[in-house]
């Protein structure tokens, strides 16, 4: 390149508005289309792990037991595997992007605690049924291993 178009070109750019905006001064635009961060709607959450085995960045940690859902805003690329495969429908984009920080934490959402379960209350009737179930099957366990011993 030579170098008088090297200067047509710089004194060209000193009367040309700049390329890109000037983000903190002035907010970018939003699309519909854009991919931002996961929400998760820990109420309708089961806490299947589908989002867990679907994020190719393993970004999404789900525990079942303690009912939390974890996840790593940095190590998300934005694919929307978890949004797509999630059964309750639960997760959703926003069109907000993670803040920028100096660490990298994990955002912990604690869910609800699992409904009761039903307590099942039996009849006098049913309780002597299931009594005789089980001295039957004691019975014929017990003439098994008897007729196993004479043989």
């Amino acid at each position: 390149m030579s170098y008088l178009a090297f200067a047509r070109e710089m004194i060209g750019n000193l009367f040309k508005p700049p390329a890109t905006s000037e983000y903190p001064f002035t907010p970018t635009k939003v699309y519909e289309a854009d991919r931002g961060k996961v929400l998760n709607d820990i109420n309708n959450c089961i806490f299947c792990g589908m989002c867990m085995r679907n994020c190719p960045s393993d970004a999404i940690t789900v525990d079942r037991n303690a009912r939390t859902w974890k996840i790593n805003r940095f190590a998300c690329v934005q694919c929307r595997e978890c949004v797509t495969n999630c059964p309750k429908k639960c997760l959703s984009m926003d069109t907000e992007y993670t803040a920028p920080d100096t660490k990298k934490t994990e955002e912990v959402l604690q869910g609800p605690p699992p409904p009761p379960k039903p307590q099942v209350v039996l009849t006098e009737a049913q309780k002597a049924a299931i009594a005789a179930a089980q001295a039957k099957k004691a019975a014929a366990a017990k003439a098994a291993a008897e007729s196993k011993a004479n043989a």
